[in-house]
């Protein structure tokens, strides 16, 4: 199944239901709701939701709070590996709450950002060697290893904040049959990493929680030297439960698939027909061009179905 976040969407539009009349008239078999969708524009959408077109997948957390404003959306607006009750407790409020919609939009899965680790971050860094072209030398390699060492001194705390979340989220799961998605992400000091992935999913196991590939997360943890692109597929492909699909040229991210250096092809082996597949796309960095070539690019790939394939008339009703 390919459908599309309404991410792409951000400030384009200026009435809720045109999102879905543009997802329509690509042909795109359904929709990720995502956390930048405010209270008023989700009851506008939602009876079409339910009559015309499915609902995939739903991105925590969903919708925006009421008396949050859309710069305040985030998919870490509340942190699950949080130590301070608080915070932890509204985390957790808010994530059933998103679950509550996805059972009611019969979605199957919800997707979830996880927090991160109280350390020092060097990112800054990276992105600075990376963009000179020094990711390989001494300062570099240095860096990843100090992290490395931090990561795994530091972050235990936030693991067990962020597997007692997950306790009470996989029941009030099972009890809506929701899967949970738990993504790999963007940065070294966000959870979870590649070890922490296997420990929740061997926790959980027979329970609802199941691992969400970002594609492109995966390829700039890649291009600075954290990890293989392909180690996290290799090692968690049965329990795929749904993808991210964008390009990454370098450092950035959510691209149309053709913009940047990401092979599809290769990826192809460890996506089953049934993992949910979405398009998930920056508002500024993406034309619609590039958003029609990227639909095609993954149609030919063999990621993606479309109910109706796209055609010139159909392209050009989109919207601005």
């Amino acid at each position: 199944m390919l459908g599309i976040s309404t991410c792409w969407w951000h400030n384009k539009i200026d009435r809720a239901d045109r999102i879905i009349d543009e997802i329509l008239q690509l042909g795109l078999e359904g929709v990720e709701l995502e956390y930048r969708i405010t209270q008023s524009m989700y009851q506008e959408m939602k009876p079409r939701l339910k009559s015309t077109l499915p609902v995939l997948s739903i991105h925590n957390f969903f919708p925006l709070p009421e008396g949050l404003g859309p710069e305040a959306a985030s998919g870490d607006r509340y942190l699950l590996s949080s130590t301070d009750p608080e915070e932890h407790s509204r985390a957790v409020k808010y994530t059933i709450q998103t679950i509550e919609h996805a059972h009611d939009l019969q979605a199957k899965a919800v997707v979830l950002h996880l927090g991160r680790a109280d350390m020092p971050s060097r990112a800054d860094d990276l992105s600075r060697l990376y963009n000179s072209g020094k990711e390989y030398e001494k300062e570099a390699l240095s860096i990843v290893d100090e992290q490395r060492r931090t990561r795994q001194a530091t972050g235990r705390k936030n693991m067990d904040a962020v597997l007692l979340s997950l306790e009470e989220l996989n029941r009030a799961a099972e009890k809506k049959g929701v899967f949970l998605g738990i993504e790999n992400r963007y940065h070294f000091h966000e959870i979870p990493n590649f070890e922490e992935i296997g420990l929740i999913l061997k926790t959980f196991r027979g329970g609802q929680l199941r691992y969400w590939h970002d594609v492109g997360h995966a390829r700039v943890q890649e291009n600075l030297g954290f990890l293989g692109h392909n180690d996290l597929l290799k090692a968690y492909s049965e329990e795929i439960i749904g993808v991210h699909l964008h390009d990454v040229r370098g450092l950035k991210d959510h691209l149309a698939p053709g913009q940047g250096e990401i092979d599809y092809e290769e990826m192809k082996p460890f996506l089953n027909p049934s993992v949910i597949k979405v398009l998930e796309l920056n508002a500024r960095r993406v034309k619609r061009k590039d958003l029609v070539e990227g639909i095609r690019l993954i149609q030919t790939r063999g990621l993606g179905t479309l109910l109706n394939l796209l055609n010139s008339s159909n392209v050009k009703k989109l919207g601005r």
